[in-house]
């Protein structure tokens, strides 16, 4: 907390000199924010025609029409693909056949048994039909992330062609947002595949379930059904779970990791209390890996979508400042209560709702900013941010012109907003232009309250973060004007009751327009500073992001 009261005080010195005038137009378009326009939104988008608005559905598509409806009737200009508010791109569902999975497993004497057992659960690879993995070693690889000067758990090892064996934590003493970050499956095997390595294998130490399986287990392996994007040639996949960098992804329990330890001459609980303490523990293990599977797969196309508000300078016009919320939402599914669709209106029909309302009031407030603005509704983010991460490696503008992104995903306007958690912007300048935004709504910045939901790497601004450009997600915060209220509690009970589940909806929900209001005016204002500065956000000195 000390840390961010003296960032915050820091950051008021600065904020002055980057502080756009409000005066005028600009002030006519953030006061201007209209309510009824947010809800008319959200009733449709959360509708049950929609079906939930599944990508590849024809829900989906109907959002999709609808928004470039919007851009369309309020004169915002496309910034999709070849002159249109599309981008278009493959969604690929990859499923494993669990009756061609074969393993087993070798030691040092030649002996092999064959692994039969349901608490392995092997991912789907995403553009390989078939893989044959014959006599891989394994090598324990501690938590497997490699941060000269911090931790390095690849010093001294050789793990080319061999399957990397590692714990699902990072390095003790970092923040919260650097230990999701590096305990992301995405950075493990980005750098497992960089150190040569064939495959992957994650455990956690501490108890027996499989981590982060998703999908639904069909024993005797179960397997993961895996959703993704494909680039034109299916060389390349895109999303934060598995994408094909590695041939093989295993997910498995603490029980069987304990038994690639044995005849090793490690004791696996002394191997993880010295990791712990920051001490290398990577070795070979006296086993040998062969897998075999073949899978396949179903393609739908789906988009996303992108308006543009052109900016004004000669110079900075040709730089973006990108709003991202996630227009998808997870379809129909186990009914609850009589009810099997899930409308998702706060999440993350709200957030949509948020961004047109953006962009209206940029136009017809007649906002000028000096640098161009993208508003974008991105697919799949439901799926593991599939839709911003295919546009964040593929922009429809140049990439080294985008300076930074604000992200809205399920606002949960259901109170008075009187605080918000920046999540990100205190690893970059962006934090000025939220502490500017904050100030002049006369909102409090908060820490994160919730650091082990790792909300950070579960929306889209953290797509935009592994491309390195600054990004902010301003949750809400836990301040309230009602005395001995607890808001914090209220948001836990009603996300209890409504988070993905078919009763996120208009009617019967709780919504709080005028806190919607207050949301709207926040994001248009961060970004409007981003806009309006002469300078680009960066990341703060010594940042590892």
């Amino acid at each position: 907390m000390k840390l961010l009261k003296l960032f915050i005080l820091l950051c008021i010195t600065t904020v002055a000199s980057a502080q756009p005038k409000l005066g005028g137009t600009t002030k006519k378009a953030w006061s201007g924010v209209d309510t009824n326009q947010i809800r008319a939104h959200v009733v449709y988008l959360a509708d049950d025609k929609l079906l939930g608005r599944l990508p590849g559905t024809p829900g989906y598509q109907m959002a999709v029409d609808y928004v470039v409806g919007e851009f369309k009737k309020m004169g915002v200009k496309p910034g999709g693909e070849n002159g249109s508010y599309l981008q278009k791109f493959t969604l690929r569902k990859s499923s494993i056949q669990p009756t061609s999975v074969r393993m087993t497993l070798g030691d040092q004497q030649g002996n092999i048994d064959s692994i039969n057992r349901t608490d392995i659960m092997i991912a789907a690879h995403p553009f390989k039909s078939s893989i044959q993995i014959t006599d891989a070693p394994l090598v324990f690889a501690g938590f497997g992330v490699d941060l000269p000067g911090i931790h390095n758990d690849y010093a001294n090892m050789d793990v080319k062609g061999k399957i990397v064996v590692i714990l699902n934590e990072a390095p003790k003493g970092m923040s919260s947002v650097y230990s999701t970050h590096f305990n992301g499956i995405g950075y493990k095997m980005k750098v497992a595949k960089e150190k040569g390595a064939i495959g992957i294998i994650t455990a956690s130490a501490n108890n027996m379930r499989v981590y982060n399986t998703g999908g639904n287990p069909v024993a005797p392996f179960p397997v993961v059904p895996l959703t993704t994007a494909i680039n034109s040639d299916n060389t390349v996949a895109y999303g934060t779970r598995y994408t094909g960098q590695l041939d093989l992804y295993i997910s498995t329990s603490n029980n069987f990791l304990r038994e690639l330890f044995l005849n090793s001459g490690k004791k696996f609980d002394d191997v993880v209390a010295a990791l712990r303490t920051g001490k290398q523990q990577s070795f070979e293990l006296p086993k040998k890996l062969s897998v075999s599977y073949t899978s396949t797969y179903t393609d739908v196309e789906t988009y996303n979508v992108i308006g543009m508000i052109p900016g004004t300078d000669a110079v900075l016009k040709n730089e973006y400042v990108v709003h991202t919320a996630h227009l998808d939402h997870v379809g129909v599914g186990r009914p609850v209560n009589g009810d099997s669709i899930y409308n998702g209106a706060h999440d993350n029909a709200s957030g949509v709702a948020s961004l047109l309302e953006i962009a209206r009031i940029y136009i017809n407030g007649n906002a000028k900013p000096k640098r161009s603005v993208l508003i974008t509704m991105v697919a799949a983010e439901e799926s593991g941010l599939i839709g911003s991460s295919y546009f964040a490696s593929n922009p429809t503008v140049p990439r080294d012109k985008i300076v930074a992104n604000v992200n809205t995903d399920m606002p949960t306007v259901i109170a008075p907003l009187l605080s918000i958690v920046p999540l990100g912007a205190l690893h970059s300048t962006m934090m000025k232009h939220v502490q500017f935004a904050a100030s002049t709504l006369g909102l409090t910045i908060e820490e994160d309250r919730e650091p082990n939901e790792n909300f950070f790497i579960r929306s889209d601004q953290y797509s935009f973060v592994r491309e390195h450009i600054p990004a902010v997600n301003c949750k809400y915060g836990a301040k309230s004007d009602i005395p001995g209220f607890d808001l914090d509690k209220y948001v836990k009970e009603w996300r209890a009751k409504y988070y993905h589940k078919p009763q996120d909806q208009i009617e019967g929900g709780i919504f709080n327009f005028t806190a919607a209001k207050t949301y709207v005016q926040l994001n248009f204002l961060i970004s409007y500073s981003v806009a309006m500065d002469k300078e680009r956000p960066k990341w703060n000195e010594g940042e590892l992001f």
